[in-house]
This record gives structure tokens, sequence and C-alpha cells, in this order.
């Protein structure tokens, strides 16, 4: 089975990501945890003990390495697992009833947009998401959060995935030596993903299987000293390596200024998933000496 990694600190008595998984997979969880913590959590799983104040970019770092060439999961503490209404994965379906609502064998009304991921559930996503992993060059598979309303597809390419994602190891192992994983204290997910993408893989979000995190809670993060001024100082950076100010196609550009529970005024970043991806291969296209050369690289920059 694939491991599920959930890194957590200043949390020891609300494990809400581990309680929401299903007790079959519960022998699959890894608790990632600080030296100055173990000795309070008493959780009957495997444990992956760091450093003391190491923050999360080097947590993340340290997680990778430890899964090796497998794939593996990597979550928040504080996400629950929602299943979609399958109803609403094609408009098509809720017009012309191709699948019947998956509501009413839970007791739930056949409307609703989403429940809570049962056993059976947390299976075939797995079953799913190795599915995409073997036939799509995916390398990271994440989640549309539970509380949005339905996109009406099945998945999504080239879109936000944080706080809770399968990782493809074996792929990430051929070049993790090159990443330099801790360049920023936070906003490290965006950073891997674009790495991802820059060497031309690509990201998924789930849109059947949904989680529905916690954001901007108290402890986690907040905990390691992420604030207002550090969030802007490391996506500034991130501006830097991989984006520039005032240019159109920017992969990283600032949006606006807003407000956030917990941490203040925060500088905005959003990120051109789909350019990172396509730079890639249309540098591969410049590197080539003729058009037929070049031609399997075109299927991958429309």
């Amino acid at each position: 089975m694939h491991k599920i990694y959930i890194p957590t600190f200043k949390r020891v008595d609300e494990q809400i990501t581990l309680n929401s998984i299903p007790d079959k997979y519960k022998d699959d969880v890894i608790l990632v945890v600080q030296e100055q913590e173990r000795h309070l959590h008493k959780h009957d799983v495997e444990y992956l003990v760091v450093g003391n104040n190491i923050g999360i970019a080097e947590t993340r770092k340290q997680i990778i390495y430890h899964a090796g060439e497998t794939r593996f999961f990597i979550f928040d503490d504080d996400v629950e697992f929602h299943r979609r209404n399958i109803k609403f994965l094609l408009r098509e379906n809720w017009e012309w009833d191709l699948f019947d609502s998956d509501m009413k064998d839970y007791g739930l009304p056949q409307k609703n947009t989403s429940r809570r991921m049962s056993e059976k559930d947390f299976g075939e996503m797995i079953e799913v998401f190795n599915t995409w992993m073997d036939n799509d060059n995916i390398i990271q598979i994440g989640y549309r959060s539970a509380n949005l309303p339905p996109s009406w597809h099945l998945y999504t390419d080239f879109t936000d995935v944080y706080t809770g994602y399968m990782i493809n190891g074996a792929e990430v192992s051929k070049f993790r030596d090159e990443i330099d994983w801790t360049f920023v204290k936070v906003g490290e997910d965006s950073m891997m993903t674009l790495e991802f993408l820059l060497r031309g893989y690509k990201i998924r979000r789930s849109e059947l299987f949904c989680i529905q995190p916690r954001w901007w809670q108290s402890g986690g993060c907040e905990a390691m000293g992420r604030n207002a001024e550090l969030h802007n100082k490391e996506h500034r950076k991130l501006l830097e390596k991989y984006g520039k100010e005032g240019d159109a196609k920017s992969i990283v550009y600032k949006k606006y200024d807003i407000e956030r529970p917990n941490i203040g005024v925060i500088e905005d970043y959003r990120f051109r998933w789909k350019e990172a991806y396509r730079s890639y291969y249309v540098n591969k296209i410049g590197e080539c000496d003729t058009l037929k050369e070049a031609l399997p690289y075109f299927e991958y920059i429309g």
C-alpha cells in the first residue's frame, strides 16, 4: 500500500486527518513529528521523527527522501475526506440521469453535492489515482476543496493543489537532488509543483475525491513562525526565481493583497501552471534540428 504521511505540530490532541482516515488504511499512516513532541503522541501508527523547529519545507524534503521511489500521500493534519455526488461529474449526467445519485445509500438527500468518504471510497480513490499515474504522465494528484461548488468534471489538470496530494516517488527520485527544497520557508508546496511542471510532468486535481481543509488555523505552520511578513518575503522569492514583475506571461505573479485569519494582510500570488508545463516542451522543440524531430513535443503545448 501507499504510505500516508501527516506532518503535524502543536496539535497532539487534534488529529483531524488521522481520525478521518478509514481504519483499514491507518496501518499505512506515518505521523511526521518533531523530536520535542514525540513523547506526547500515543497514536498506534508509524512515526517519522524530524528535528526540532526545522520548518515545513525541510520537513517536506525529509518526507520525500524517506518515501523513496514509492507512491505516497502527504496531507496536512487538519483535513477531512469527502466524495462528490457522482451526479455532479457531468452536466449531461444531471440532465439525462446517466448515473444515479450515490447519496441515498448513505441516508442522505440525493441532491447533496458531497458526503464523507467511506472505506470503499478511499480504496477506489487510490485505484483511480494509480490508474492516472500509470497512463497520463502525472506526478502529483491533489484534491478540490469539498466546500467549493461542483465543477462538473472528474478532474482538472494544471491547477492549484494544496493541503494534500499523492506523489509519484519513482519519478521524483530521478531529480530530487537537483531541487533546493528549502529555498522558501512557506510557499514550498507551490514551488514543488512548479519544479514538477518545469520538468514536463503533469499535475491533476481530483474533482470527485475531495478534501475539506481548515485554512489559516492556529498551530501548524503558524506555530512554526508563519506570519504576513514571512509569507510575503518568501513568495517574493518565488516571483524572483520563477517569474518577472510586470511580465504578462510570468508563471508567478502577484494578484492583490488580502486579509487572512490569524496572519493578517498578505500578498496573494498566483501561478500559471500550464505555462510552466509548456515551457519544458517549447525548450525541447528549440533544441531540435528538424521539424520531424520536434513533432512529438507539439502535442504537449496546445
